[in-house]
Order: structure tokens, then sequence, then C-alpha cells
């Protein structure tokens, strides 16, 4: 069973409108892979009657996405590797974690000083999601794990209350290893201190 995880309501939304379809504002990562979607059929035709052979087609449609991902807004290129992700059959999902998100985050290492906190939790948590629903084989869990974001990355642009409350999270943005309970303690500790000292 396939796991699609993207809104599906607004997937007619043509592919760099999101911002436009959200009166300016700065549209949510589910948007800018919804128009993604919408336009992959675009940009490489042959989509359509794609997968009849897995491990091939997952590299016929890497190959053709990987020009069209060059010179544009990280966002946008997020947005497209995650629809060419969802494209991608079940039984190709070692070629989708390998050929595509590890080599999407190899290529540009630099993506997530641009994207939004939430862009890459979303990422984060898309390839959890893989990890926990598919089997293991050919290094699928390994790549996965080697193409997400690591946590400062994460919280590269994120303000000190996301920062703290991504610690938390219990998979996808806390890479660091750290129980909740432990952090908790750690930060109702710093707390204490501080609140010490203002007194005296």
């Amino acid at each position: 069973m396939r796991h699609v995880y993207y809104n599906q309501r607004n997937a007619q939304i043509g592919f760099g409108e999101a911002t436009v379809a959200t009166g300016g504002a700065l549209a949510p990562v589910t948007l800018i892979i919804d128009g993604a979607i919408a336009l992959l059929p675009v940009l490489i035709p042959w989509i359509r009657n794609a997968f009849k052979h897995p491990a091939r087609d997952a590299n016929n449609l890497i190959n053709a996405l990987k020009p069209k991902l060059i010179n544009i807004d990280p966002r946008e290129r997020l947005g497209l590797v995650l629809a060419a992700a969802n494209k991608i059959s079940y039984d190709a999902r070692d070629v989708m974690a390998e050929k595509l998100f590890l080599w999407y985050k190899t290529n540009y290492p630099n993506d997530y000083k641009s994207l939004l906190v939430e862009d890459k939790e979303f990422y984060n948590n898309f390839l959890a999601n893989q990890i926990n629903s598919y089997p293991n084989g050919n290094n699928f869990w390994a790549d996965s794990k080697s193409s997400m974001f690591t946590n400062s990355e994460v919280n590269y642009n994120a303000t000190p209350i996301k920062t703290i409350t991504n610690l938390f999270q219990p998979s996808g943005s806390n890479t660091l290893g750290i129980s909740p309970i432990f952090l908790l303690a750690i930060v109702g500790g710093g707390i204490f201190l501080f609140t010490r000292k203002k007194r005296k």
C-alpha cells in the first residue's frame, strides 16, 4: 500500500503559484509539493506511463528531474524532490533513497539555509515515515537517515523557542539522541539557576 504524505485538495495549483494563492505569504510546504506534483507531468511527460519497471523507471525519472532542479528556488526544489519521491514505486524505495534523496542532500548542501524550519521538518518526517513503513534492503534505511537534515540544519533559521521545541520532538528533528525527560531536566535546571542568580 502506498503512503501519501501531502494534501491533495490543492493539487491544481500551478507550480510557483502557491505564494500568490496564499495572498503573498510564504506558502506551506504542502502547497509547494502540490504545485510540484501538478507540474511533474509537464516537466517529464512520459511519467504518466512510468513504473512498469520500478527500478529502471525510478532511475529514469530521477535522471530527468535533476536538470530541472538547477537554478530554482530551494523551496521549489524541495517540492519537486518530494513530488518525484511520491511517484516512485514501492519496489524502488532503495533507488529513491540513494539516487534521489541522498543525491539531493549531497548536491544541494546549502539549501537548508533558505528553507523554512517547517520545510525541513516535513522532509525529515517524510523520510522517517518511509523508514517506518517499508522494510530495509540495499541500504534503504541508512541512505534515508543520511539524507535527513541534521538538528543544527533544521534549527539554522529557527526562533529560540522553536529550537527548544524541536529538541523535544520524538523523531525527525531531535537527532541528538537525548531523551525528552533528560532535556526537560536540563531546561528546568537552567531556569532554576537563572532565577536564583537574579534573586541574589
